[in-house]
């Protein structure tokens, strides 16, 4: 992921942008969830908070592929589409440094039960234009 795709997932809702999607597939059942509390890791990994995304979770831990995606339209329309593979992170200083976050930017009101650890595959433009759309 470059600068503007990691700025694009830096925490979305705190900045007043729309939330992240985050779709998974279990058993040929697809399930798309939004999120708030996301955050990148370097330019290659992204971190989710399970708040209220059990369900999520649970198709995760059967199937590790999952999709990211998040737009806005501001002066136009703009946007990514991340696909990797996710791990859940319980414990350990990557969770425990993340929860925090999560907790204060929430004001105390969210605490997440675990994180999802998205390795990045692929990147993708949401720019409505034809061509190639894949960054990465």
């Amino acid at each position: 992921m470059n600068k503007a795709v990691m700025d694009f997932f830096n925490f979305p809702c705190a900045k007043g942008r729309p939330p992240v999607w985050v779709a998974t597939v279990c058993k040929g059942a697809p399930h798309v969830v939004p999120v708030c509390f996301v955050k990148p890791l370097g330019d290659d990994r992204l971190l989710i908070a399970n708040v209220f995304i059990s369900k999520t979770v649970k198709n995760l831990k059967e199937n590790p592929h999952v999709a990211v995606g998040a737009s806005k339209k501001d002066e136009g329309f703009d946007g990514y589409l991340l696909k990797g593979a996710a791990e859940i992170i319980e414990e350990g200083p990557v969770f425990e440094e993340f929860r925090r976050n999560v907790e204060e930017l929430s004001g105390g009101k969210r605490k997440p039960r675990s994180a999802i650890l998205v390795r990045i595959e692929e990147v993708y433009s949401l720019q409505p234009r034809l061509g190639k759309k894949k960054l990465h």
